[in-house]
């Protein structure tokens, strides 16, 4: 996940929902703008419900539980950095490590 300013850029593959100004969509990253205190980023996890809330606060992308400015989110944190890239190849290769 990239956050540049008012935008944040997720991968489409991730579960989320969201609020703000779509400035970009390719097939594989959506890019959002904050606009206003209702605009939020809200990414769930397969495992246990909501795993990461950004909110847009003082022009700012803010860690809801923090209240801290965020940058560059590291999706692998949260243990969905690998779901978001599997492939069959990437699955081939997991099962030879076994």
């Amino acid at each position: 996940m990239k956050i540049e300013d008012k935008r944040v850029t997720f991968p489409k593959s991730l579960s989320v929902k969201y609020a703000g100004k779509i400035v970009e969509e390719t097939d594989t990253h959506l890019t959002l703008e904050g606009e206003d205190e209702d605009s939020f980023l809200k990414i769930y996890s397969p495992f246990r419900g909501v795993a990461k809330l950004l909110m847009f606060e003082n022009d700012q992308w803010v860690d809801a539980e923090t209240s801290s400015a965020i940058s560059n989110f590291d999706l692998s944190s949260l243990g969905l950095g690998d779901l978001s890239a599997l492939s069959a190849k990437d699955d081939t290769d997991s099962s030879a490590d076994k």
